[in-house]
């Protein structure tokens, strides 16, 4: 029982690691706190819905699915960062938070106009249909695949960041713009590009959450607070800090469910808010972030 719940949190972790790690990525970066990053994440559900429904092959269709709806979110991405991202980096932060919060709204609407208010469900393929048993405990098998995707991402924004000649660029223009744009690189090219990488990590998570349960108008007001809360235990910014943030509060969550069902939720803000006590900057933040 105690291993199932464990890996019950490490899946629960892994699935906030993929919507928080976008919104930290492009906090980090960029210096914007995309308040609507969790109305995007649930478009990327409705996008892999979609895509499944007209898939021919129910045995491929998920994965497939799962794919696009995050490519075409990033084209999303791409196109609301050139049109209206763009237009608040150097604003105080009330307005990029008034400008995101309006696309959320947005967003909320058009999800109404295009898909309805009815519930959407997708069903699983075989592969991960039915549960899998390790030291002799059940555990869902998409459970799994959840795990494997957020190590795989965790592992491929590192190398991005550390070992590519692109990821250099976008970390030297986070210590010092003025010396990238010295150097003949066009900084709003390397924003867009950032942006849209977050929002399509956000539709990758959107797009594997989507089989887990039903898609339901409002599940991205429930999951943003969490996901905020795992950006403010790990630090604003943080790639290191968001992934062990997302294992923490996974964790904490699974086990409370124990321990103190009703209290789940309360005992991720009891965290943060005595992380904020101690180091207001987050665990692997630092004081410039506050």
């Amino acid at each position: 029982m105690i291993f199932a719940q464990f890996m019950s949190g490490l899946s629960r972790g892994m699935m906030l690691f993929l919507i928080a790690s976008g919104l930290s990525l492009i906090f980090g970066v960029m210096n914007i706190l995309n308040f609507a990053h969790a109305a995007l994440w649930l478009v990327g559900a409705y996008l892999c819905y979609t895509f499944w429904y007209l898939m021919p092959n129910a045995a491929l269709g998920l994965w497939l699915s799962i794919f696009l709806a995050a490519l075409s979110l990033a084209a999303v991405g791409w196109i609301i960062e050139a049109v209206l991202i763009r237009r608040v980096y150097d604003r105080e932060l009330s307005e990029q938070l008034l400008l995101t919060y309006a696309l959320v709204l947005i967003i909320d609407d058009l999800i109404k106009i295009v898909w309805g208010v009815e519930d959407k469900l997708i069903a699983r393929p075989p592969l991960v249909a039915g549960p899998v048993f390790i030291f002799g405990a059940p555990l869902d098998s998409y459970f799994i695949f959840v795990i494997c995707v957020g190590f795989g991402v965790a592992i491929g924004l590192w190398w991005f960041l550390k070992k590519t000649r692109y990821g250099h660029i976008v970390r030297a223009a986070v210590f010092s713009r003025e010396m990238v744009s010295a150097l003949g690189i066009p900084i709003p090219r390397i924003y867009t590009g950032v942006f849209a990488l977050g929002i399509f990590i956000a539709g990758l998570a959107g797009a594997i959450q989507a089989p887990v349960g039903s898609i339901t108008l409002g599940m991205d007001m429930a999951v943003i607070i969490q996901a905020f809360c795992v950006v403010v235990i790990g630090g604003f910014g943080s790639l290191l800090g968001t992934f062990v943030a997302s294992l923490v509060v996974g964790e904490v969550y699974a086990f409370s469910i124990l321990i103190w069902p009703e209290g789940a939720l309360a005992l991720i803000f009891i965290v943060t808010a005595l992380v904020l006590i101690v180091r207001p900057w987050g665990l692997f933040g630092t004081p410039a972030r506050t």
